[in-house]
């Protein structure tokens, strides 16, 4: 096609890749949730019943408006919470959750998704990540999600021991 001279190209304009944020690569989001959902236990809960023993002095605070769970590790001080927003008509059973971590005060990790209140607990469907600020809190943050990842995998391990052996000691009483 010609316009006064100049040939137009005739492609599409091409979209821009959407870059990968580097929380998702690392599986934060899923991280976070895990983690808040424990910390925010601790400030009732006796030092040694705990899954994360490196959590020291875990207190309820407030920042802004945000009701959080602040605590130290090691030479660093976090926190971490959520704040809810439900929707309109559902009893507060229903709305959006943001998720956040502090790392001195300041918001370094802010996820939002949907959550849903059940009976049995509340369900929380990732949707995007609103804040990653890179940093030297990610190692330690790493480090206790690890820590609270290889906990669960090894009392989920005890139970299922302790359920087999309770059902081949019910399988041999029956034998007889």
């Amino acid at each position: 096609m010609l316009i006064s001279g100049e040939e137009l190209p005739m492609k599409k304009p091409s979209k821009k890749k959407l870059l990968k944020n580097p929380a998702i690569d690392r599986d934060f989001p899923f991280r976070l949730a895990e983690l808040e959902a424990e910390i925010r236990q601790y400030p009732s809960q006796p030092a040694d019943e705990r899954s994360l023993k490196g959590v020291e002095r875990p207190e309820e605070i407030a920042i802004g408006r945000e009701n959080v769970v602040q605590f130290q590790l090691r030479d660093g001080v976090y926190a971490a919470g959520h704040t809810d927003v439900t929707y309109a008509g559902s009893n507060h059973a229903r709305g959006v959750r943001h998720i956040r971590f502090y790392a001195a005060g300041k918001v370094v990790l802010d996820i939002e998704g949907d959550f849903e209140n059940q009976l049995f607990g509340s369900n929380f469907r990732f949707q995007n990540v609103d804040v990653f600020v890179p940093g030297a809190w990610e190692t330690d943050f790493i480090k206790l999600t690890d820590e609270l990842t290889l906990y669960k995998a090894k009392r989920k391990a005890a139970s299922t021991k302790k359920r087999l052996s309770e059902q081949a000691r019910r399988n041999r009483n029956s034998s007889f």
